[in-house]
Protein backbone atom coordinates (compact mmCIF):
# COMPACT_ATOMS: atom_id res chain seq x y z
CA UNK A 1 0.00 0.00 0.00
CA UNK A 2 1.22 3.15 -0.90
CA UNK A 3 1.10 5.65 1.59
CA UNK A 4 0.09 9.92 0.62
CA UNK A 5 0.84 12.74 2.92
CA UNK A 6 -1.52 13.98 5.77
CA UNK A 7 -3.15 10.04 5.65
CA UNK A 8 -3.31 8.57 9.19
CA UNK A 9 -3.76 4.86 10.05
CA UNK A 10 -4.18 2.65 13.07
CA UNK A 11 -7.59 5.06 13.63
CA UNK A 12 -5.80 8.18 13.36
CA UNK A 13 -2.83 7.36 15.74
CA UNK A 14 -0.71 7.80 13.30
CA UNK A 15 -0.32 10.68 10.44
CA UNK A 16 1.99 9.89 7.17
CA UNK A 17 4.43 13.32 6.77
CA UNK A 18 6.79 12.55 4.01
CA UNK A 19 8.38 9.71 2.56
CA UNK A 20 12.24 8.72 4.15
CA UNK A 21 13.14 5.94 1.73
CA UNK A 22 12.43 3.45 -0.45
CA UNK A 23 14.43 -0.03 -0.22
CA UNK A 24 13.74 -3.50 -2.42
CA UNK A 25 10.35 -4.46 -1.87
CA UNK A 26 9.87 -1.77 1.28
CA UNK A 27 9.34 1.62 2.27
CA UNK A 28 9.89 3.93 5.18
CA UNK A 29 7.70 7.03 5.94
CA UNK A 30 7.92 9.69 8.45
CA UNK A 31 5.44 10.49 10.31
CA UNK A 32 3.84 11.96 13.71
CA UNK A 33 1.62 9.59 16.71
CA UNK A 34 -0.93 11.24 18.63
CA UNK A 35 0.97 12.85 20.66
CA UNK A 36 2.89 14.60 18.04
CA UNK A 37 6.17 12.40 18.34
CA UNK A 38 8.23 11.78 15.21
CA UNK A 39 8.33 8.04 14.52
CA UNK A 40 9.37 5.96 11.27
CA UNK A 41 6.99 3.64 9.63
CA UNK A 42 7.75 0.74 7.19
CA UNK A 43 5.77 -1.33 5.19
CA UNK A 44 6.05 -3.17 1.59
CA UNK A 45 6.26 -0.93 -1.61
CA UNK A 46 3.22 -1.54 -3.92
CA UNK A 47 5.34 -0.56 -6.61
CA UNK A 48 7.83 -3.54 -6.06
CA UNK A 49 5.38 -5.80 -5.34
CA UNK A 50 3.04 -5.83 -9.00
CA UNK A 51 6.48 -7.62 -10.10
CA UNK A 52 5.80 -10.78 -8.20
CA UNK A 53 3.15 -13.20 -8.23
CA UNK A 54 0.35 -13.51 -5.84
CA UNK A 55 2.44 -16.32 -3.93
CA UNK A 56 5.58 -14.58 -3.58
CA UNK A 57 3.93 -11.52 -2.50
CA UNK A 58 1.94 -13.56 0.23
CA UNK A 59 5.05 -15.07 1.51
CA UNK A 60 6.76 -11.36 1.15
CA UNK A 61 3.88 -10.32 3.75
CA UNK A 62 4.33 -13.42 5.78
CA UNK A 63 7.90 -12.72 6.43
CA UNK A 64 8.37 -8.90 6.68
CA UNK A 65 5.27 -9.74 9.54
CA UNK A 66 7.29 -12.76 11.53
CA UNK A 67 10.49 -10.96 11.13
CA UNK A 68 9.34 -7.46 12.39
CA UNK A 69 7.83 -9.64 15.64
CA UNK A 70 11.45 -11.28 15.93
CA UNK A 71 13.61 -7.93 15.60
CA UNK A 72 11.48 -6.04 18.35
CA UNK A 73 13.72 -8.70 20.61
CA UNK A 74 16.52 -6.62 19.60
CA UNK A 75 15.81 -3.05 20.43
CA UNK A 76 17.53 -3.31 23.88
CA UNK A 77 20.79 -2.44 21.83
CA UNK A 78 21.22 1.36 21.09
CA UNK A 79 22.76 0.64 17.96
CA UNK A 80 19.93 -1.27 16.48
CA UNK A 81 17.01 1.55 15.74
CA UNK A 82 14.22 0.40 18.06
CA UNK A 83 11.30 -1.24 16.81
CA UNK A 84 8.55 0.12 18.87
CA UNK A 85 5.85 -2.20 17.48
CA UNK A 86 4.85 -4.43 14.75
CA UNK A 87 1.25 -3.59 13.48
CA UNK A 88 -1.75 -4.50 11.17
CA UNK A 89 -4.22 -3.21 9.45
CA UNK A 90 -6.74 -5.18 7.45
CA UNK A 91 -3.85 -7.47 5.23
CA UNK A 92 -1.62 -4.24 5.51
CA UNK A 93 1.86 -4.87 8.18
CA UNK A 94 3.61 -1.72 9.09
CA UNK A 95 6.64 -1.29 11.50
CA UNK A 96 6.63 1.22 13.91
CA UNK A 97 10.22 2.39 14.71
CA UNK A 98 11.99 5.00 16.32
CA UNK A 99 12.87 8.36 13.96
CA UNK A 100 16.45 8.87 14.26
CA UNK A 101 17.38 12.62 13.32
CA UNK A 102 20.96 12.02 12.18
CA UNK A 103 22.86 11.54 9.31
CA UNK A 104 23.75 8.55 7.36
CA UNK A 105 27.81 7.20 7.15
CA UNK A 106 27.27 7.49 3.44
CA UNK A 107 27.25 11.16 3.69
CA UNK A 108 30.67 10.70 5.40
CA UNK A 109 32.13 7.75 3.07
CA UNK A 110 32.76 10.50 0.24
CA UNK A 111 36.20 11.12 1.86
CA UNK A 112 38.58 9.03 4.20
CA UNK A 113 37.71 9.17 7.49
CA UNK A 114 40.32 8.48 10.18
CA UNK A 115 41.61 4.89 11.11
CA UNK A 116 40.26 5.34 14.70
CA UNK A 117 36.70 6.99 14.02
CA UNK A 118 35.90 4.27 11.30
CA UNK A 119 36.96 1.11 13.74
CA UNK A 120 34.85 3.03 16.51
CA UNK A 121 31.63 3.17 13.88
CA UNK A 122 32.51 -0.59 12.45
CA UNK A 123 32.54 -2.06 16.64
CA UNK A 124 29.16 -0.20 17.00
CA UNK A 125 27.58 -1.73 14.30
CA UNK A 126 29.18 -4.96 14.84
CA UNK A 127 27.78 -5.16 18.00
CA UNK A 128 24.44 -4.63 16.77
CA UNK A 129 24.79 -7.04 14.50
CA UNK A 130 26.14 -9.76 17.15
CA UNK A 131 22.96 -9.05 18.37
CA UNK A 132 20.72 -9.50 15.72
CA UNK A 133 22.57 -12.77 15.05
CA UNK A 134 21.50 -14.00 18.20
CA UNK A 135 18.37 -14.17 17.49
CA UNK A 136 18.79 -15.83 13.88
CA UNK A 137 18.35 -12.95 11.81
CA UNK A 138 20.65 -11.42 9.60
CA UNK A 139 20.55 -8.21 7.88
CA UNK A 140 22.24 -8.79 4.60
CA UNK A 141 22.03 -4.95 3.45
CA UNK A 142 24.78 -3.54 5.31
CA UNK A 143 26.49 0.01 3.85
CA UNK A 144 27.01 3.32 4.77
CA UNK A 145 23.62 3.90 3.77
CA UNK A 146 22.40 1.96 6.30
CA UNK A 147 24.07 3.25 9.33
CA UNK A 148 22.97 6.52 10.77
CA UNK A 149 24.85 9.02 13.29
CA UNK A 150 21.88 9.47 16.15
CA UNK A 151 21.32 13.06 16.82
CA UNK A 152 25.02 14.16 15.62
CA UNK A 153 26.75 12.39 17.46
CA UNK A 154 29.41 9.60 17.23
CA UNK A 155 26.84 6.98 18.03
CA UNK A 156 26.31 4.76 14.89
CA UNK A 157 22.93 2.92 14.42
CA UNK A 158 22.20 0.14 12.08
CA UNK A 159 18.93 0.92 10.46
CA UNK A 160 16.72 -0.54 7.16
CA UNK A 161 16.15 -3.81 8.72
CA UNK A 162 12.89 -4.12 6.29
CA UNK A 163 13.33 -6.36 3.79
CA UNK A 164 16.38 -7.51 2.40
CA UNK A 165 16.98 -10.34 5.11
CA UNK A 166 13.49 -11.85 4.25
CA UNK A 167 13.04 -12.45 0.89
CA UNK A 168 15.44 -12.57 -2.11
CA UNK A 169 14.66 -12.01 -5.54
CA UNK A 170 16.27 -12.59 -9.04
CA UNK A 171 14.87 -8.85 -9.45
CA UNK A 172 17.24 -7.69 -6.95
CA UNK A 173 20.40 -8.54 -8.27
CA UNK A 174 19.96 -6.14 -11.50
CA UNK A 175 20.22 -3.05 -8.24
CA UNK A 176 23.05 -4.97 -6.52
CA UNK A 177 25.67 -5.76 -9.69
CA UNK A 178 26.41 -2.01 -8.92
CA UNK A 179 26.99 -2.43 -5.66
CA UNK A 180 30.08 -3.49 -3.80
CA UNK A 181 28.94 -4.40 -0.96
CA UNK A 182 27.04 -7.71 -1.15
CA UNK A 183 28.86 -10.75 -0.88
CA UNK A 184 28.37 -13.35 -3.81
CA UNK A 185 25.90 -15.49 -2.68
CA UNK A 186 23.50 -12.59 -2.59
CA UNK A 187 23.66 -12.47 -6.07
CA UNK A 188 22.08 -16.43 -5.99
CA UNK A 189 19.16 -17.59 -4.59
CA UNK A 190 21.03 -21.28 -4.17
CA UNK A 191 23.75 -20.23 -2.08
CA UNK A 192 23.26 -20.09 1.90
CA UNK A 193 23.36 -16.68 3.62
CA UNK A 194 25.01 -16.17 7.16
CA UNK A 195 26.28 -14.36 9.59
CA UNK A 196 29.85 -14.26 7.10
CA UNK A 197 27.25 -13.16 4.88
CA UNK A 198 26.98 -9.65 6.96
CA UNK A 199 30.55 -9.96 7.74
CA UNK A 200 31.50 -9.19 4.18
CA UNK A 201 29.18 -5.93 4.21
CA UNK A 202 30.66 -4.91 7.03
CA UNK A 203 34.03 -5.29 5.41
CA UNK A 204 33.02 -3.28 2.22
CA UNK A 205 31.67 -0.24 4.79
CA UNK A 206 34.59 -0.28 6.23
CA UNK A 207 36.65 -0.30 2.92
CA UNK A 208 34.45 2.71 1.46
CA UNK A 209 35.32 5.07 5.38
CA UNK A 210 38.42 4.40 5.00
CA UNK A 211 39.02 5.04 1.39
CA UNK A 212 36.39 6.75 0.00
CA UNK A 213 35.64 4.73 -2.93
CA UNK A 214 33.24 1.75 -3.01
CA UNK A 215 34.82 -1.59 -3.49
CA UNK A 216 34.41 -3.59 -6.63
CA UNK A 217 31.32 -5.42 -6.49
CA UNK A 218 31.85 -9.29 -5.88
CA UNK A 219 29.80 -10.75 -9.32
CA UNK A 220 32.29 -8.71 -11.08
CA UNK A 221 35.53 -9.58 -9.33
CA UNK A 222 33.85 -13.34 -9.65
CA UNK A 223 33.27 -13.23 -13.67
CA UNK A 224 36.00 -15.09 -15.38
CA UNK A 225 35.89 -13.39 -18.51
CA UNK A 226 37.17 -9.96 -17.28
CA UNK A 227 41.03 -10.42 -15.31
CA UNK A 228 41.12 -7.24 -15.02
CA UNK A 229 39.02 -6.99 -12.08
CA UNK A 230 40.31 -6.87 -8.74
CA UNK A 231 39.60 -5.63 -5.18
CA UNK A 232 42.25 -2.97 -5.19
CA UNK A 233 43.50 -3.53 -1.41
CA UNK A 234 42.51 -0.36 0.80
CA UNK A 235 46.06 0.75 1.82
CA UNK A 236 46.91 0.94 -1.83
CA UNK A 237 44.41 3.90 -1.94
CA UNK A 238 45.19 4.95 1.31
CA UNK A 239 48.93 4.74 2.67
CA UNK A 240 47.79 5.54 6.32
CA UNK A 241 45.69 2.47 7.04
CA UNK A 242 47.37 -0.18 9.20
CA UNK A 243 48.32 -3.75 7.91
CA UNK A 244 46.25 -5.43 10.37
CA UNK A 245 43.14 -3.17 8.99
CA UNK A 246 43.87 -4.34 5.62
CA UNK A 247 44.26 -7.46 6.31
CA UNK A 248 40.95 -8.13 8.28
CA UNK A 249 39.12 -5.85 5.36
CA UNK A 250 40.33 -8.30 2.74
CA UNK A 251 39.69 -11.47 4.35
CA UNK A 252 36.34 -10.29 5.33
CA UNK A 253 35.54 -9.45 1.65
CA UNK A 254 37.06 -12.92 0.84
CA UNK A 255 34.59 -13.53 -2.20
CA UNK A 256 34.17 -18.00 -1.11
CA UNK A 257 32.02 -17.17 2.50
CA UNK A 258 34.40 -20.55 3.63
CA UNK A 259 37.48 -18.13 3.55
CA UNK A 260 35.67 -15.04 5.54
CA UNK A 261 35.60 -15.31 9.29
CA UNK A 262 32.04 -17.14 10.06
CA UNK A 263 31.17 -14.43 12.68
CA UNK A 264 31.32 -10.79 13.55
CA UNK A 265 32.70 -11.52 16.64
CA UNK A 266 35.83 -13.35 14.73
CA UNK A 267 36.25 -10.38 12.39
CA UNK A 268 36.30 -7.97 15.13
CA UNK A 269 39.12 -9.84 16.75
CA UNK A 270 41.07 -9.96 13.61
CA UNK A 271 40.51 -6.42 13.05
CA UNK A 272 41.84 -5.90 16.27
CA UNK A 273 38.84 -4.21 18.11
CA UNK A 274 37.67 -4.88 21.55
CA UNK A 275 34.80 -7.09 21.42
CA UNK A 276 31.91 -5.96 23.40
CA UNK A 277 31.26 -7.83 26.32
CA UNK A 278 28.28 -10.44 26.01
CA UNK A 279 25.55 -9.58 29.25
CA UNK A 280 22.22 -9.79 29.64
CA UNK A 281 20.17 -6.84 27.56
CA UNK A 282 19.02 -5.15 30.90
CA UNK A 283 18.00 -2.01 31.76
CA UNK A 284 19.51 0.24 34.22
CA UNK A 285 17.32 -0.15 36.69
CA UNK A 286 17.83 -3.73 36.61
CA UNK A 287 20.90 -3.61 36.98
CA UNK A 288 21.12 -1.54 39.35
CA UNK A 289 18.46 -3.62 41.75
CA UNK A 290 21.52 -6.14 40.98
CA UNK A 291 24.63 -4.35 42.49
CA UNK A 292 22.23 -3.19 45.83
CA UNK A 293 21.12 -6.69 46.31
CA UNK A 294 24.82 -7.75 46.17
CA UNK A 295 25.79 -4.83 48.09
CA UNK A 296 23.16 -5.62 50.92
CA UNK A 297 24.23 -9.39 50.98
CA UNK A 298 27.38 -8.54 51.39
CA UNK A 299 26.98 -6.34 54.18
CA UNK A 300 25.05 -8.91 55.81
CA UNK A 301 27.64 -11.47 55.81
CA UNK A 302 30.17 -8.90 57.59
CA UNK A 303 27.71 -8.30 59.99
CA UNK A 304 27.26 -12.27 60.76
CA UNK A 305 30.72 -12.93 60.60
CA UNK A 306 31.28 -10.13 63.62
CA UNK A 307 28.87 -11.04 65.63
CA UNK A 308 30.00 -14.53 65.72
CA UNK A 309 33.26 -13.54 66.53
CA UNK A 310 32.45 -11.22 69.59
CA UNK A 311 30.40 -14.26 70.33
CA UNK A 312 33.07 -17.11 69.91
CA UNK A 313 33.96 -19.35 73.57
CA UNK A 314 36.96 -19.30 74.73
CA UNK A 315 39.98 -22.33 73.67
CA UNK A 316 39.00 -24.95 76.15
CA UNK A 317 42.68 -25.03 77.34
CA UNK A 318 44.22 -21.75 77.22
CA UNK A 319 47.94 -20.99 77.32
CA UNK A 320 49.39 -19.82 80.58
CA UNK A 321 50.41 -16.44 80.74
CA UNK A 322 53.94 -15.63 79.94
CA UNK A 323 56.51 -14.46 82.58
CA UNK A 324 56.31 -10.85 80.50
CA UNK A 325 52.63 -10.54 81.42
CA UNK A 326 52.41 -11.85 84.90
CA UNK A 327 51.31 -8.82 87.27
CA UNK A 328 53.11 -8.49 90.53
Amino acid sequence: MTLTVGQKIQGGKYSIEKVLGKGRFGITYQAKDAAGNRVAIKTLNDNSLHQLSAGEIDELETKFWNEAVKLAKCSNNRHIVQVQEPVKEGKLCFIIMEYIDGVDLASRAQKQLPEKLALRYIQQIGEALMEVHSHQLQHLDIKPENIVLRGGTSEAVLIDFGLARAFDHTLTTTRYSEKGYSALEMYSRNRQRGAYTDVYGLAATLYELLTGKVPVSAIERKDPKDANVRLIPPKEINSTISDRTNKAILKGMALDSIDRPQTVQEWLTLLGVKNPISLPNWDAMKWSSVVMAAGTIGLLMIGFLTYLNSNSPPPLNPEPPTSETIQP
